[in-house]
């Protein structure tokens, strides 16, 4: 019987249990399930203990003291590099999740599928929720498509899960997808052997990491048609317990550091920037290009830019009825990123009816604007909370700077704060 190692990154983790529990109650097989359990514990959390497991066979675990804990990456790599043996399938997770009846059968069954029609098959992708304190009730039941939503300004993608176009209900199996995502990826053991987990990545930049390099092996990327399984973030439950929260409670200044590092390896691995890094094992496969992966995918990394078929979350791959690589290249829309933040101080007055934010060229023109009003312009003026959030959109042409302006009901267009991009 085909076998599958639930990898599980777990660092003071109050559902890895219950993850545990969910996975082997509802497997349709559950002798073939095993685990590879990187556990970063804390003694007096307790709730993490695994002491009834241990005698079991199918589980492998590596203790490891909180404190030591190095990253996601480092974790991900002692389950692949050190407890992965001899199992058929990776089952690659986070520590928090539910499972459907069968879903081990499921995920074969798909897996052998897609084999059988020529493909050498990951298949992954953003989970749907579930809520620990109201489950089952909570569940989302709808299988999610992982979209571009924009190149951050350090060049690694915002990836972000939505609605399938056109629905879900319709699709008869797994469908090609753009990305992978960390806390879901089947695949087969080779897969988790040639696709290594780059030590030196802390967080930021895990998903892209392993999307082009899974690519450029030579792996098909793609989504499952239905759900099987369930994910939490669980950030807002665990406050105060994550590693870059005992992270600074201790001074240390690992995680942003080496999310800074990651980056670095990010944009030495997309060809953006040589920076000098030797990424050794931990570099793009040889079996496919990285140029090939952005015209199955519609990425143009370098140029920071997408393809509308990517931008309206099309199924890959991208169509190529291009006659020269120029006709490709001048396809793409620039993808623009801003963190937006208005301070109340900045405009003190208490008649504003809204407040506008603009994006204009170096020339003046305008690019992109919104209005802020309702709920959102009430909590600014009447609780001084700030218009903070993240802005994306494509455009053909580069901003040069946001303008906010307010809008008053006696004064006509007032205050008017403006910011160099």
């Amino acid at each position: 019987m085909k076998t599958i190692l639930v990898h599980l990154p777990a660092y003071r983790e109050p559902e890895l249990v219950p993850t545990i529990e969910s996975a082997l109650k509802n497997a349709g097989h559950p002798e073939r399930i095993h685990f590879g359990i990187c556990r970063q514990f804390c003694e007096k959390d307790g709730f993490d203990n695994l002491d009834k497991y241990r005698k079991d066979p199918r589980f492998k675990i590596h203790d490891m003291p909180y404190g030591q804990a190095k990253g996601l990456a480092t974790a991900r790599a002692i389950i692949n590099d050190e407890l992965l043996t001899d199992e058929d399938f990776v089952c690659q997770l986070d520590s928090h999740h539910r499972f459907d009846k069968n879903w081990d059968s499921t995920l074969i069954d798909w897996y052998d599928q897609l084999k059988s029609e020529g493909h050498n098959p990951v298949i992954g992708g953003y989970l749907p929720y579930y809520n620990p304190f109201n489950d089952p009730e909570d569940r989302v039941h709808e299988p999610w498509f992982s979209e571009a939503a924009c190149f951050y300004p350090h060049n690694t993608i915002f990836i972000r899960p939505t609605a399938v176009k056109g629905g879900w209900k319709h699709l008869k199996k797994p469908y090609p997808a753009r990305f992978l995502s960390g806390h879901f990826a089947f695949g087969s053991n080779q897969w988790a052997r040639d696709v290594k987990h780059d030590r030196n990545i802390f967080f930021a930049g895990e998903e892209l990491n392993l999307t082009v390099r899974s690519f450029t092996h030579g792996y098909d990327l793609f989504h499952p048609n239905k759900v099987v399984i369930w994910h939490a973030t669980m950030r807002e439950e665990r406050a105060g317990k994550l590693v870059w929260d005992d992270q600074s409670k201790r001074g240390e200044s690992m995680w942003w550091k080496g999310n800074d590092s990651a980056r670095a390896r990010i944009r030495q691995l997309i060809g953006v920037e040589d920076n000098g890094i030797h990424l050794g094992e931990y570099g793009l496969g040889d079996k496919r290009s990285l140029r090939e992966y952005e015209k199955y995918a519609g990425i143009h990394f370098k140029k920071m830019s997408f393809q509308k078929y990517t931008k309206d979350n099309n199924f890959a791959p991208n169509p190529y009825p291009y006659k020269s690589d120029k006709e490709w290249e001048d396809s793409f829309m620039f993808s623009f990123y801003h963190l937006v933040n208005l301070e109340r101080h900045e405009m003190p007055k208490d008649d504003y009816q809204s407040i506008l934010i603009a994006f204009d060229d170096e020339n003046g023109e305008g690019i992109f604007s919104k209005s802020i009003e309702g709920e959102q312009l009430n909590q600014f003026i009447k609780n001084s909370k700030p218009i903070h959030y993240e802005e994306m959109f494509m455009t053909d042409k580069k901003p040069a700077r946001v303008v906010y302006w307010a809008n008053s009901k006696k004064r006509g267009w007032a205050e008017r704060v403006e910011r160099k991009i």
